[in-house]
């Protein structure tokens, strides 16, 4: 029967010493976080403004006054809060979060799937998922945080920490909605296991984690849930993004994480499909592979159905499951091709000492590129801080790095932060913002986007007009004209 035990296990000496050699396999994950300390992803801004204004006094909004929730992840929000009031320089604490959240999830991750295979097992694989470069392209996100609690989640499960699971299963929500379906998953895999329901108590603090959550949005933003579920439900209805299972365009990734390196991106994946393959058939943590096995599946079905666009960090857990099992496939290798022609057991490792070299090779030469925000964005934000009234309200479609660097209030054309916008893309009716919202300035790309063609209209129809002081190639910045009437 399951255990009902409220206490961790305690670790043993030879635990602890495992412990911290893969500590130390964390350096290279350190070390690359440091290089790309003032990497800025556009949607992780939008979580840092709201943060600045809360510890500014000015509420937790994005717009001063305007109590609108676009905050995908309630708890990633409530520690990057606590950050910012133990650090400063925001940026450096967005970075130093992720940074030791995602050592943290990868130290989980390796208890979980390695702890009975050998310790270069456990190292090789912190040293893997900590060197590859999709990992620093989240960072500012939900994301490690996200990877982080699904690890927790999946080593309660597999130990039978039914308790702690419940407590780490509540933390999921919070930080990403759909964890519901890993917990739709132990739930499937308890009933199939036990033939019963798990105790009552398990869920009781979760759940009260989620309605204190719930009651807070609700009395703060007037609104149980954040704005962003109901926007990128709208985007993928838009049709804007692209029509069809749009999540499976993901081939732009291949040259962010693997640098177009063909030969990485064929290793790895053939690894990863060696190491699943093998490690779904072997007794050993059968059920946990077949627990992941379901989520991916579930997971994807969400994203396909309804056509929700295909941001990069929304790929985050088959990344991470692809490092689990590229590491099982490198250990596997050598021992199949040792059963196979009866070779010395020692050249079993040969495979090893060959390819893990070379992966974390390519990994890190990519990883180590440092980024920055987009040049031309921060470049915008700044001048429009420099030449624009304080109170001055400027519409535009990207949000974050604009927002962040300007600081004026700003008008979301596609509704993460404000109302109505979201559902008016949803229904496609790009212009409706418009009478809706009177914006003084309009920033739009040349040639004009899709999602911008209510800003066209407008310029056609003489309500606005191009600003002659904005000299930014391929954007244009549109005023509103002094004989403009409302529509």
């Amino acid at each position: 029967s399951p255990s009902s035990s409220l206490s961790l296990p305690s670790k043993t000496e030879n635990n602890k010493s495992y412990f911290f050699i893969s500590l130390c396999c964390c350096l290279p994950l350190l070390y690359l976080a440091w290089v790309n300390r003032h990497y800025q992803l556009d949607d992780a801004l939008i979580y840092l403004r709201y943060v600045r204004n809360f510890l500014n006094g000015e509420g937790l909004v994005y717009n001063e006054g305007v109590y609108f929730n676009g905050l995908t992840s309630s708890l990633y929000s409530y520690l990057l809060i606590l950050a910012g009031v133990l650090i400063s320089d925001l940026q450096v604490a967005t970075i130093l979060l992720a940074a030791l959240l995602h050592a943290s999830a990868l130290l989980v991750l390796s208890e979980t799937f390695f702890a009975k295979r050998p310790l270069a097992a456990r190292c090789l694989f912190i040293i893997l998922a900590g060197t590859f470069p999709y990992f620093f392209l989240t960072y500012g996100m939900e994301t490690p945080l996200f990877i982080l609690l699904i690890g927790l989640s999946l080593y309660c499960y597999q130990i039978e920490k039914f308790f702690w699971l419940g407590l780490f299963s509540g933390l999921l929500i919070l930080t990403r909605a759909e964890g519901i379906f890993l917990i739709a998953t132990f739930l499937g895999g308890y009933l199939i296991k036990y033939r019963r329901l798990p105790d009552y108590r398990y869920f009781i603090i979760p759940l009260i984690f989620i309605a204190v959550n719930l009651l807070f949005n609700k009395w703060y933003y007037g609104a149980f849930l954040p704005a962003t579920g109901s926007a990128k439900l709208g985007q993928g209805q838009s049709g804007l993004w692209g029509d069809g299972w749009l999540f499976l365009d993901f081939g732009y990734l291949s040259r962010l994480i693997f640098g177009a390196n063909h030969f990485y991106l064929f290793t790895v994946l053939t690894l990863a499909a060696l190491g699943f393959s093998t490690s779904i058939r072997l007794p050993e943590n059968r059920e946990t592979h077949f627990i992941v096995l379901a989520f991916l599946i579930s997971y994807s079905c969400f994203y396909l159905l309804l056509n929700i666009p295909n941001y990069h960090w929304y790929y985050a857990p088959y990344f991470i499951f692809m490092m689990i099992y590229c590491t099982e496939g490198l250990f596997l290798t050598g021992t199949s091709l040792v059963a196979i022609f009866h070779a010395p057991r020692w050249l079993s490792y040969l495979p090893l000492l060959l390819l893990a070299p070379v992966l974390i090779y390519w990994a890190s030469g990519i990883s180590a590129r440092a980024r920055e925000p987009f040049k031309p964005y921060k470049d915008i934000g700044i001048w429009l801080s420099q030449n624009t009234e304080q109170t001055t309200q400027i519409a535009m479609v990207e949000i974050g790095i604009i927002g962040w660097y300007s600081n004026r209030p700003i008008i979301d054309i596609l509704g993460l932060v404000n109302p109505l916008n979201a559902r008016f893309i949803g229904e496609r009716k790009f212009a409706e913002w418009l009478k809706h919202y009177s914006p003084d300035l309009i920033l739009i790309h040349d040639p004009a986007w899709p999602h911008e063609v209510g800003a066209v209209n407008a310029l056609a129809a003489g309500r606005f007009e191009p600003d002659p002081r904005f000299d930014f190639p391929n954007y244009r910045l549109l005023r509103k004209t002094l004989t403009a009437q409302p529509p």
